[in-house]
């Protein structure tokens, strides 16, 4: 990342509290953490990952012109080249260190950290539409939102920024505490605590203490929004030790509650009303409404117009693989591929049988896989079969966990039901184009990440 503000090398050591080697006062213009993408003036960052440690490419990156790098002490660098060298205790921590250190260079008036099991991603892009009314805000791109992507956010700060906006992924205890810490938002959101990554956790008890880690990096006068239909958040009232701010759809007893709420499936709006005045979001489903409120929230908390608001919602885009809905030759698309899990794909049903009703076209459901589930698995899969069958929903399935979701299905169903399976998902594209598919049929792609249900999508596409 080319940076905005040139560094120098003291203030990088004393930032990640390292210790510096051959230090000649230069000035670092950007930080990279990839040896093949040596920058102007960099600063190697040599990160351990879950397959390659960068330590490993240090050499590389300077053989490919890098001016310093960080490292940790215990590692072994031939510094031939004589450069400048900073170790440290976990080049992990440094990096998440010295992007707390770069954002306090800046005149930040807002940050804002986002979390909750499903639907982060899009109200982190409701949260910047809405903001982006009032301020210039950065928000992370794509799947940056963990312990390498949330600095590299934070290290793309530009001068006339003066709002972030943080999703903060994790997969174990531990991570958003660092996150949050780094960040340290002034407002936090936990959106719902669902099942994901319940095989690392344990429990949804366990998802919940993990996520309630963003508090960690929030000052005593910082303020955090929660759903109040969610049990897991609501039994956490007036326990927080930070201004509470509880939204919802069914719990009466929220501070912002959303009614009369409508779905127009043809032009893909939700409409809806809090404390008497109306508004509209360019996608359908309940689960959105809940996505949307902390950004109306966030908004009233920083002086924004319900009319401001709106048009924020009116600038509102999901995020690539997140139910993008379109037509494909007649048939209604739902491309929700980037990630699953048994609350999110029973959302997704909703949203697929509104509009196939509107269409009275055929339902069905590309399905794959929910990782990280562990001991759950089973169940969890078996709820998703449940619910197709009572649905009404046509499947089409991949993957090895997914047999589970086949046997509940013809358990459920007498043994009659239009369900297929294959242990390969080349097989499942061609099945589906061969079913005699036509006009206003919706067909929802959706699937855990590591089961890469984007290519099932393509495939089917190609048969056209």
């Amino acid at each position: 990342m080319n940076l905005s503000r040139v560094l120098s090398l003291n203030e990088i050591a004393e930032a990640v509290k390292g210790e510096i080697f051959n230090n000649n006062d230069i000035k670092i213009k950007s930080i990279v953490t990839d040896s093949r993408e040596i920058l102007e003036s960099s600063i190697y960052f040599a990160l351990k990952g879950e397959i390659y440690d960068g330590h490993d490419f240090t050499a590389q990156a300077v053989e490919n012109g890098a001016i310093a790098v960080v490292i940790n002490k215990d590692y072994a660098f031939e510094n031939k080249n004589n450069i400048a060298v900073i170790t440290v205790s976990d080049t992990a921590q440094a990096f998440l260190d010295l992007a707390k250190y770069y954002k306090s260079l800046f005149d930040i008036k807002l940050t804002v950290g986002i979390t909750g099991s499903n639907g982060k991603t899009t109200v982190k892009e409701f949260m910047h539409a809405v903001l982006s009314q009032k301020y210039k805000a950065r928000k992370n791109e794509g799947n940056f939102n963990n312990e390498i992507g949330l600095p590299k956010t934070v290290f793309n700060l530009r001068e006339d920024e003066h709002a972030l906006v943080l999703e903060m992924g994790m997969n174990h205890l531990g991570e958003i505490t660092r996150l949050s810490k780094a960040g340290e938002p002034g407002i936090g959101v936990i959106n719902n605590i669902g099942t994901n990554h319940i095989e690392n956790l344990g429990s949804q008890e366990g998802i919940k203490k993990a996520k309630f880690e963003i508090l960690d990096g929030m000052s005593a006068e910082a303020s955090i929004i929660l759903n109040a239909d969610d049990p897991f958040l609501y039994s956490e009232k007036n326990k927080t030790g930070k201004r509470e701010y509880f939204f919802g759809i069914d719990n009466k007893s929220a501070d912002y509650i959303a009614e009369n709420i409508s779905f127009d499936y043809e032009s893909n709006e939700s409409f809806f009303e809090i404390s008497g005045v109306k508004f509209k979001i360019p996608v359908v489903g309940l689960h959105n409404v809940y996505n949307a409120m902390p950004a109306y929230i966030a908004g009233k908390l920083h002086g924004l117009s319900d009319e401001l608001i709106q048009a924020g919602f009116n600038n509102f885009e999901n995020a690539k693989m997140r139910q993008n809905i379109y037509e494909f030759n007649g048939i209604i698309i739902i491309d929700d591929c980037y990630n699953a899990s048994r609350e999110s794909v029973l959302v997704a049903f909703d949203v697929l049988c509104g509009i196939a009703e509107k269409t009275g076209g055929y339902k069905i459901a590309v399905l794959s896989d929910i990782l990280e589930a562990g001991e759950y698995s089973k169940q969890i899969h078996d709820d998703i079969g449940v619910a197709a069958v009572e649905k009404n929903i046509g499947v089409y399935l991949y993957g090895e966990k997914s047999k589970a979701t086949v046997d509940a299905i013809f358990r459920h169903s007498s043994g009659h039901y239009d369900a297929f399976y294959s242990p390969d998902k080349s097989d499942v594209a061609s099945i589906i184009y061969g079913e005699g598919l036509k006009k206003g049929d919706v067909i929802l792609f959706k699937a855990s990440r590591g089961m890469a249900m984007e290519t099932v999508l393509e495939d089917f596409k190609k048969l056209f």
